[in-house]
């Protein structure tokens, strides 16, 4: 049967594991050099390990995996999407046999083949829904398949070192496996609550009453609950949420209210998978700007707390059910609640989908433990349910296997989504035909931009695509798009994606594919840089980008410097922006001065690429190193 079920995974997900790199892939694999192993050297490991910019912790471990996927198979989307649906398979195995300990325990002990049955029954809809998706073909969201990976290996070794009694398998939970998902990715953090979750309503079920490891667990996770709460609330503590709100179209109380709608929103995507309302954004989902406004927000609100009261009441008759709830609650505690982040992901119910799975798979059990009409029932519902929503499992898999394809699509589910129709237009016009003014592709694809431009005031991405788009078509540039441009840089929230447009801006010049002069591109730097909501590290990233295109496009020296020197002393210390400035020195004729940094830099966190620039200057005045 598992052979079954994964074959059948394998197949539904083939389609798709030919298709590209998209969206956050781009900055964290294909631009970012520090994975792009080249050996398995101490230093390059260490470079890549540490390289990650997600999140607070820099997710070592998923940045590692990223690692040897470059070292074994290049930049190869193949190779990492088949990791990635791996991962799954193996994150299906976990599931199954935390299914089968949760059914063997509660209310199917009459027949011994039937925790077996639901357990594989529910599985097969983890593995195949729909909503699984991205954390497959979307290579980038392995970060959110590793930590649920060995959350979920820890939750087992927790279990069942609390049923054997053996605190070896618990140390092994705590202090192996629960370190490696938090460096996955931050979610990982969630464990105790998961595992807590099951002590207060499965184990208590099970043992009809809380142990002293309960008591003292229930304890400290509410002491630590207590601890992060305060410290998040203190100056401290800001950084976490607060200051990331200054860069969102949202408050934090909007944020608040409009997650209650979307968590209803995916329990809807969940029961009732429709292929048009999937997407790789959401940012077309209206915002929360009071309880009644949409009407929506309170009954959404209302219904959340109605589920808890649920979980609470269900806990000792119903054990599944209330964990079920509370898994799904937990599971969103952390991305859907206070934290800056955007709206609506469908990755964040990677772990969550197995909150509403455990009910529905106990209640079609519980049918077809009868017999006759009720059986068959049971029986038909459970094949309906998979087979749906592997069909529509399908579709969206056969959909993210060519970039053209899953981008107009998307375009025509989510008309008013402004990222959909930007990333729509961006893939027509990376198409040979959209560089003729009377194609249709460029008809479209402009219309694509325009209309993401309109859909969000605030999205600067899609007026550079405008202009670069009829700097290719041989078209004048409309100057109201550089004006618009400049002026979102500089007065709209600079949100951590907007810098790319500077990075896209100078790549684009560099490669004589964008028709501004000078004037319009300093003119843009400068806007980014008197906006008062970026950040300090952006500022810097931005002027090292300025100065490459001063130094390597306009062969402004003496402009490049003034750029670069701004840039190290906003961050002194960056090593990448410190290689930059010996180059500099160098067509200086500073030879000497450049020398000494060279040799400076040789213990600094560079790239492999970086690290083979520095030695072949180096070799110029004849320094080798070994």
């Amino acid at each position: 049967m598992a052979l079954l079920v994964g074959g059948l995974v394998v197949g539904i997900y083939l389609p798709g594991l030919h298709g590209n790199f998209f969206f956050d892939d781009i900055p964290n694999i294909l631009t970012a050099e520090a994975i792009h192993l080249d050996s398995l050297s101490f230093e390059s490991v260490s470079t890549a390990l540490l390289s990650g910019r997600s999140g607070p912790l820099g997710r070592p471990i998923a940045q590692f995996s990223f690692a040897l996927n470059y070292f074994f198979s290049g930049l190869s989307p193949l190779a990492f999407k088949a990791t990635n649906l791996a991962i799954h398979l193996l994150c299906g195995c976990l599931v199954f046999v935390l299914a089968l300990k949760l059914f063997s325990s509660q209310y199917l002990k009459q027949n011994p083949e039937q925790p077996y049955i639901a357990s594989v029954a529910l599985t097969a809809a983890w593995l195949l829904h729909p909503i699984q998706l991205l954390p497959v073909l979307h290579v980038v969201q392995r970060m959110t398949s590793l930590s649920a990976l060995f959350l979920l290996a820890a939750l087992l070794l927790h279990i069942h070192g609390r049923d054997k009694h053996n605190s070896a398998w618990l140390l092994l939970a705590w202090f192996v496996f629960w370190p490696l998902s938090v460096l996955s990715k931050e979610s990982g953090l969630l464990f105790p609550a998961f595992a807590l979750a099951w002590e207060l309503i499965i184990r208590r079920a099970k043992e009809g009453q809380l142990d002293t490891f309960s008591r003292g667990f229930s304890a400290l996770t509410a002491l630590g609950t207590v601890a992060i709460v305060a410290y998040m609330l203190s100056p401290n503590g800001q950084w976490l949420w607060a200051a990331g709100y200054n860069l969102r179209e949202f408050s934090l109380g909007e944020r608040l209210m409009t997650e209650g709608r979307i968590l209803w929103f995916y329990l809807g995507l969940i029961f009732l998978p429709q292929l048009e309302n999937f997407g790789l954004f959401h940012d077309d989902i209206s915002l929360s700007t009071g309880l009644l406004t949409p009407w929506t927000t309170l009954s959404s609100l209302a219904g959340l707390f109605g589920l808890a009261v649920v979980a609470w009441k269900t806990r000792r008759q119903a054990p599944l059910v209330s964990l079920g709830i509370t898994w799904f609650l937990v599971g969103h505690s952390m991305e859907s609640t206070v934290l800056p982040l955007e709206i609506a992901h469908e990755h964040r119910n990677y772990l969550p989908l197995l909150g509403p799975l455990f009910p529905l798979a106990w209640f079609l059990s519980r049918l077809i433990e009868k017999h006759g009409s009720r059986k068959t029932l049971g029986i038909t519902c459970v094949l309906a349910i998979i087979s749906y929503i592997t069909f529509v499992t399908a579709l969206r898999a056969d959909q993210f296997g060519e970039e053209v394809r899953r981008t107009q699509i998307e375009a025509q589910h989510h008309r008013k989504s402004s990222r959909t129709q930007f990333d729509a237009g961006r893939a027509l016009s990376n198409l040979p035909e959209a560089s003729s003014s009377s194609s249709p592709t460029y008809a479209f694809a402009r219309a694509h931009f325009e209309l993401a431009y309109e859909l969000d005031s605030n999205a600067k991405i899609p007026l550079l695509a405008l202009i670069n788009l009829n700097c290719k078509a041989n078209l004048a540039i409309e100057e109201l798009w550089v004006e618009e441009l400049g002026r979102r840089l500089s007065n709209t929230p600079f949100a951590p994606g907007d810098q790319t447009v500077l990075y896209a801006a100078k790549e684009l010049s560099l490669g004589n594919t964008l028709c501004l002069d000078r004037l319009d591109v300093d003119s843009l730097f400068t806007a980014a840089f008197s906006n008062p909501t970026t950040s300090l590290n952006a500022q810097a990233t931005m002027r090292s980008w300025h100065a490459d295109y001063l130094w390597l496009h306009e062969k402004d020296l003496q402009a490049a410097r003034e750029s670069l020197a701004k840039s190290l002393k906003l961050v002194p210390g960056n090593p990448s922006n410190q290689l930059k400035w010996a180059q500099l020195l160098l067509l200086s004729e500073e030879r000497e001065e450049a020398k000494r940094l060279l040799i400076a830099l040789r213990n600094a966190k560079l790239s492999s690429e970086e690290r083979k620039t520095r030695k072949e200057l180096l070799f110029t005045f004849g320094v080798t190193e070994h």
